[in-house]
């Protein structure tokens, strides 16, 4: 069975889940580009000067304390299901802004964009430390997740290697993507419906940049077979689901593993 260890950020009243290795125990962690930052005490962290919290306005926009979190942790938006607690924190949403101290600023300014992104990062959980009371530690779970293979037969998929043109499009049916790297695919996938909020793992061993259209049929959207008084089927109702669009348009195959 293929294995895909999870380490989880786990707090007093929510678990924070990435699948990257990390541990927290008291002390600094070492962040790397592929791995959410995490740094130990607040009083440790960078953090901002001035920070307001208003909860939304009828009408405006803000994002939910989830996604608040999962920026702060490196967390992509598309893996909600990375991120286990309370209902609540889906449903309570805020707009929060942060001003960083002068000293902090100027550094930034000499900073490459990954150190700018990680130093925001560790801003950010100093926040949600300071005014949430978020306290946490890593751990490892065996999470469920799909193997992202090449089918029988091939890979299906255009290559296209003029990465200035690359672009992607995701819906609940579609996915449309020009000179896109495999691990991109996997996102697009990952804000998929069908997949269930599973993580979706690379092991196709292709490495080049591609063009594709996927179409399908999200789950129970399909119409009635028969019966007195069903309508006919549209053609959207007649196309394929999710896992066999995959297979069939692409060459390509999810396998469920651990």
């Amino acid at each position: 069975m293929a294995r895909n260890v999870a380490g989880l950020l786990v707090a007093g009243w929510l678990v924070v889940a990435s699948n990257q290795h990390a541990h927290c125990q008291g002390g600094s962690v070492q962040p790397t580009p592929s791995s959410p930052v995490v740094a130990g005490a607040p009083q440790q962290m960078p953090a901002y000067e001035v920070a307001t919290i208003k909860p939304v306005e009828p009408n405006g926009y803000a994002s939910s304390l989830r996604i608040y979190i999962q920026g702060a942790f490196g967390i992509p938006v598309n893996s909600a299901g990375w991120v286990i607690g309370p209902e609540w924190i889906s449903s309570a949403r805020y707009v929060i802004q942060g001003k960083p101290p002068d000293s902090i600023r100027d550094a930034m300014r000499t900073m490459s964009s990954a150190e700018r992104n990680k130093e925001v990062q560790l801003m950010e959980q100093s926040l949600l430390a300071d005014r949430f009371k978020l306290k946490a530690h890593f751990e490892t779970r065996e999470m469920p997740v799909y193997e992202l293979t090449v089918a029988k037969g091939g890979a299906k998929l255009t290559e296209d290697a003029d990465a200035s043109k690359a672009q992607a499009a995701v819906s609940p049916s579609m996915i449309r993507g020009k000179a896109v790297p495999i691990h991109a695919l996997l996102g697009l996938l990952e804000s998929v419906p069908d997949i269930g909020g599973r993580v979706v793992v690379d092991k196709t061993g292709l490495s080049g940049t591609y063009d594709f259209l996927l179409k399908w049929t999200p789950l129970g959207t399909a119409a009635p077979s028969g019966g007195s008084g069903a309508s006919a089927p549209t053609a959207e109702a007649e196309s394929v689901q999710l896992f066999t669009a995959i297979e069939e348009q692409m060459g390509l195959k999810l396998v469920a593993a651990k």
